[in-house]
């Protein structure tokens, strides 16, 4: 498998023709033929669906291409660091985070980002699911949860404070618990599989679950609306406090959290400037205090 034909797959597979690709190369279309079924048959799988009229890639192809993407990047970026030189942020940047998360705090960033970085185009998944990092080719991952992942490099971005929070409407019409005992009187709402509620002076109450969803954003909707009393991320909840329509619940009863909110990637000694592009600018602007907490 050699580089030229690696490149050749991924100027195929952006223009949607071998021609195309070719000319780029300063191949002729024969030889570029020839290179791109020699790869094939070096993978072991079609990368394309090919007629007379149109190049398309394979549910393999399709697969293979971010992979392709990262080898092209990193022998790019190693190269540049033997010559000494600086190489510039671009390329495909493959990013994986939790739904309400992106939506709140990356999609309303990612202009600025584009602004400073334009050779860089970004390929995002929003999802609360816990993705594979290397199985995924994702270049970096935002996650908020506990980490597992021993073999991937990590940089906290910011802490994930977590709190009680219910409706001024809830607490009206069935009171304001005293204390973590008084929870067991109240309608709770809970994330799907939370049994217990774990508080920093050693408490641990089984709350009754009158509501469970394993949606995050569909719990915020349902404490707003009064179902109960819940736990909540400041900064999903943030917007709502300020507003008026959540208010935090036991305040003096600090919540254990074993989670903060963490960028993480793939474990190499080259890093392709892209990602550190991305890393800098998340931290310039959750660091020191997270948009939330200001």
């Amino acid at each position: 498998m050699d580089i030229l034909s690696l490149r050749l797959f991924l100027r195929i597979a952006a223009r949607s023709g071998v021609s195309a690709a070719a000319q780029d190369l300063s191949l002729s279309p024969a030889s570029a033929s020839a290179r791109l079924v020699k790869l094939e048959e070096t993978l072991g799988f079609r990368l394309f669906n090919r007629t007379t009229r149109a190049v398309s890639l394979t549910t393999d192809g399709e697969a293979f291409l971010p992979y392709a993407q990262q080898m092209i990047e990193t022998l790019e970026t190693g190269l540049s660091a033997v010559k000494g030189q600086g190489a510039e942020a671009e390329g495909v940047l493959r990013i994986t985070m939790p739904g309400s998360f992106g939506r709140m705090y990356i999609i309303p960033a990612l202009a600025e980002f584009h602004a400073r970085h334009p050779r860089v185009s970004l390929d995002l998944r929003l999802s609360d699911e816990v993705l594979d990092v290397v199985e995924g080719a994702y270049d970096l991952i935002i996650r908020n949860a506990p980490l597992a992942d021993s073999s991937l490099m990590l940089r906290k971005l910011a802490a994930d404070r977590r709190i009680l929070v219910a409706s001024p409407t809830y607490l009206e019409q069935h009171g304001t618990p005293a204390t973590p005992d008084d929870l067991v009187n109240h309608q709770c709402v809970s994330l799907a599989e939370v049994t217990k509620w774990k508080f920093k002076n050693g408490q641990a109450i089984s709350v009754p679950h009158s509501f469970m969803v394993n949606d995050g954003e569909a719990l915020r909707k349902m404490l707003e609306q009064g179902l109960g009393i819940g736990i909540k991320s400041v900064w999903n909840a943030s917007e709502s406090l300020k507003s008026g329509l959540l208010v935090e619940v036991l305040p003096d009863f600090l919540l254990m959290v074993d989670v903060s909110i963490w960028l993480l990637y793939p474990s190499r000694r080259i890093i392709a400037p892209k990602v550190y592009a991305m890393i800098d600018f998340l931290l310039e602007r959750f660091q020191p205090v997270p948009p939330w907490e200001r």
